[in-house]
């Protein structure tokens, strides 16, 4: 009698460890997923505001081209993977609205070209 209860407590801590560990896979997992996700969109952020800091000092629109999902300024690449681009220019104020990676960042940005 005494055996089996026991073995029984063995099957039964073995059961409750693999379903924590499960869990604690599970919950592991779903946290390097959305690390992912976080690094990706940030990294695409930095690069969309590094390129809007470019224009800005440069100040010449006019030199920028889109060709084949990619943005050029004055022949040389500025950004890749572009599914929108819209550049209009009201005065001295020119709005561009800018998305990457299929329209999963996306950014408006607002040039005074003086």
């Amino acid at each position: 009698m005494r055996k089996s209860v026991v073995l029984v407590e063995v099957i039964f801590s073995i059961v409750l460890f693999s379903i924590i560990i499960i869990g604690s896979m599970k919950m592991i997992f779903s946290l390097y997923e959305k690390n992912n996700i976080k690094t990706f969109q940030t990294h695409n952020n930095i690069k969309l505001e590094a390129t809007r800091l470019f224009l800005i000092i440069n100040n010449n629109l006019s030199l920028l081209k889109l060709e084949d999902e990619n943005l050029f300024y004055d022949e040389s690449l500025l950004l890749n993977n572009i599914s929108t681009f819209k550049i209009s220019t009201s005065g001295s104020l020119s709005v561009i609205d800018i998305c990457i990676y299929e329209d999963k960042i996306c950014q408006v940005w607002k040039i005074n070209t003086l």
